[in-house]
C-alpha cells in the first residue's frame, strides 16, 4: 500500500506480503508451467542459442533420438545431427510449418522451426518434429500389400474374360468404376460405343477391353485416327479400292480397313475430325452393313461393331454445322465418359506404383519406394496430360533414379527451392499429409473390400497386426467400415 503525509511530500510503499510472495513464485511458475508443456507434448522440442549450442530437449526429443537430455543439453547439435534444419533456421531467420525433414537414415519427420528473438536480435531457434515413420514404413507394406492383392486378382481372373479385359484399367475412384461397370455390361452385345475423355485418360484402352470381353475377342480390333489420315487418302484408306480405281492403283485392287476388321471391331479414334463426306457413308455403314469400294460399284458386307472416341464436344459441333446429328446419335447408343485425371486424385498412387514395377522391370531397376514428398508431388501436380502424362513421368522417374532413390526434381512443376527461400507455409504439410493420408485410407478401403468387411482378413491381406489396423482405422475415422467378421 501507499500511504501519504498531510503536506503530500512524503510516501512511503508498503507491498501485501502476500503479493509479494505471489510475485516472486511467478519465475517459478512459468518454469514450472513450461516443463510440464514440454512433457506433455508428442513432439520433440528442441531449443538452440546462438552457437547452435541445445538448451532444451525434452522426454520426446530424447524417445525419438534416444539421446539423453544430460548428454546433449550445453552441447552442439551439430555434434549428433547432420542436416539440423533448427540451426539454418536461426541463421536464416526463416520460419518452417510442416516441412518434410529426414535428419537421420529410415527416420521421418513433419518439423515446425521458428528462430527466438529479443528485441529484434535472434537469440536462437525452436523446433518441434512429429514422427512420421511408422506412416512412412505403413504406406511401404500398404502398397506392397496392394500391389501383391492385385497380382493375386489378376491371375484368378484369367479365367473370366470379362474380369481380365478390363484389368488394364486402373484405379478405384467411383467414377472410373462406373464407367469400368458400364462398359462391361455392354460388352457382349454389339452396341455402338461412344467413349469420351480428353486427351490420355485411356479411350482406347477402354474401347480394346469392351473388345476383348466381346464374343468378337480374338477376331481384328483395327484402330482407324480419323484426325491422322490425309484427306484425300482417307476414303481408299478406309474403304479400299478396285483395281484401276486411279493411276497407281495396285493390281487386283485393295482391301480397306472396314473389310480387316470384319468379324471384329473397329476403333474411330477422333471421330469429330471425320471429313463430312466420310460423315456420310459411314452413316451408312452403320445403317446398313454395307459399303462400296472406291472405284467398285459391287457392294461389300461387313460384320463389325463400332467404338467410337472423341475429345471434343460433339454437341457443340452439331450447332455449328460440323457434324452430322443422326451420325452422333447412331454412335451415342452407349455414352462412356472417363474422367481426367486431376478428378480422380485417389487413383494416383495406385497408377503411380503401377507404371514404377512396368518401368522397373523394363529397365531392370529395383527403385524401391516413392517417398512421401515425391507422392505429396505427384498428387498436387494437375496432369494436364492424364494417365499417358504420368506413365511417362514415372518413366523419367525410373530412368533418372539414382539407384533406388526417386527424385523430386523430375516431377512436372517441380523446381529445386532456391537456398534460403523460405518454402510457402502449410503447402508442403497439406500436400505431405494428405497424400501420406489419402493413400493410407483408399489402400485400407481396398483391403476391406478384399476381405468383404472382415477385419481380422484384411489385417492379414495388408500383412500387419490387427491392433495395428485398429489403429490406424480409428485415426482415419474408419472404424464404422468393415464391421462383419472381426
Amino acid at each position: 500500500m501507499t500511504v501519504r503525509n498531510v503536506s503530500g511530500k512524503a510516501k512511503v510503499t508498503l507491498l501485501d506480503p502476500a503479493t509479494h510472495e505471489r510475485a516472486a513464485d511467478r519465475p517459478a511458475r512459468a518454469e514450472a508451467t513450461l516443463a510440464a508443456v514440454l512433457d506433455a507434448t508428442e513432439d520433440a522440442v528442441c531449443v538452440v542459442d546462438t552457437d547452435d549450442r541445445v538448451t532444451v530437449w525434452n522426454r520426446k526429443a530424447e524417445q525419438m533420438w534416444n539421446i539423453k537430455a544430460a548428454d546433449i543439453v550445453g552441447r552442439n547439435i551439430n555434434d549428433f545431427f547432420s542436416n539440423v534444419m533448427v540451426t539454418r533456421v536461426a541463421r536464416d531467420r526463416r520460419i518452417v510449418r510442416g516441412q518434410y525433414h529426414q535428419p537421420l537414415p529410415g527416420t521421418h519427420v513433419l518439423i515446425n522451426a521458428v528462430p527466438v528473438v529479443v528485441d529484434g536480435t535472434v537469440v536462437g531457434a525452436v523446433s518441434a518434429e512429429k514422427d512420421i515413420t511408422e506412416i512412412v514404413h505403413l504406406n511401404r507394406e500398404l502398397t506392397k500389400a496392394s500391389l501383391e492383392v492385385r497380382q493375386l486378382q489378376e491371375a484368378v481372373s484369367q479365367g473370366t474374360r470379362v474380369a481380365d479385359a478390363f484389368h488394364h484399367l486402373l484405379g478405384h475412384h467411383p467414377r472410373m468404376r462406373e464407367v469400368v461397370a458400364l462398359a462391361a455390361r455392354a460388352a457382349p452385345t454389339d452396341a455402338t460405343v461412344l467413349v469420351r475423355g480428353e486427351s490420355g485418360t485411356g479411350k482406347e484402352i477402354l474401347a480394346r477391353a469392351v473388345h476383348d470381353a466381346s464374343r468378337r475377342a480374338g477376331k481384328p480390333f483395327i484402330v482407324i485416327n480419323c484426325g491422322a489420315i490425309p484427306g484425300d487418302l482417307f476414303e481408299s484408306e478406309i474403304f479400299g479400292y478396285e483395281e484401276g480405281a486411279f493411276t497407281g492403283a495396285s493390281r487386283g485392287g485393295k482391301p480397306g480397313l472396314l473389310e480387316l476388321a470384319d468379324g471384329g471391331t473397329v476403333f474411330l479414334d477422333e471421330i469429330g475430325e471425320l471429313p463430312p463426306l466420310l460423315q456420310v457413308k459411314f452413316l451408312r455403314v452403320l445403317q446398313e452393313k454395307k459399303f462400296y469400294r472406291v472405284g467398285g460399284c459391287r457392294p461389300v458386307a461387313v460384320d463389325v461393331r463400332v467404338i467410337a472416341a472423341t475429345n471434343r464436344r460433339l454437341e457443340t459441333m452439331i450447332s455449328s454445322g460440323q457434324f452430322r446429328e443422326d451420325l452422333y446419335y447412331r454412335l451415342n447408343v452407349i455414352g462412356l465418359s472417363i474422367p481426367p485425371l486431376r478428378e480422380r486424385q485417389s487413383d494416383i498412387p495406385e497408377l503411380t506404383y503401377h507404371f514404377l514395377h512396368e518401368y522397373g522391370q523394363l529397365y531392370g531397376k529395383e527403385t524401391g519406394e516413392i517417398q512421401p514428398h515425391v507422392m505429396a508431388a505427384l498428387i498436387a501436380y494437375p496432369w494436364p496430360g492424364n494417365v499417358r502424362e504420368l506413365r511417362n513421368t514415372v518413366e523419367r522417374l525410373v530412368v533418372l533414379a539414382d539407384g533406388n532413390v526417386i527424385d523430386v526434381a523430375a516431377v512436372p512443376g517441380q523446381a529445386p527451392e532456391p537456398a534460403g527461400r523460405p518454402a510457402a507455409e502449410g503447402t508442403l504439410k497439406t500436400g505431405l499429409q494428405s497424400a501420406t493420408e489419402h493413400a493410407e485410407r483408399e489402400t485400407i478401403l481396398q483391403a476391406l473390400a478384399e476381405a468383404g468387411g472382415n477385419r481380422t482378413l484384411a489385417a492379414r491381406i495388408l500383412n500387419i497386426p490387427r491392433s495395428t489396423l485398429y489403429y490406424k482405422m480409428n485415426r482415419l475415422g474408419l472404424l464404422e467400415t468393415g464391421r462383419g467378421g472381426d
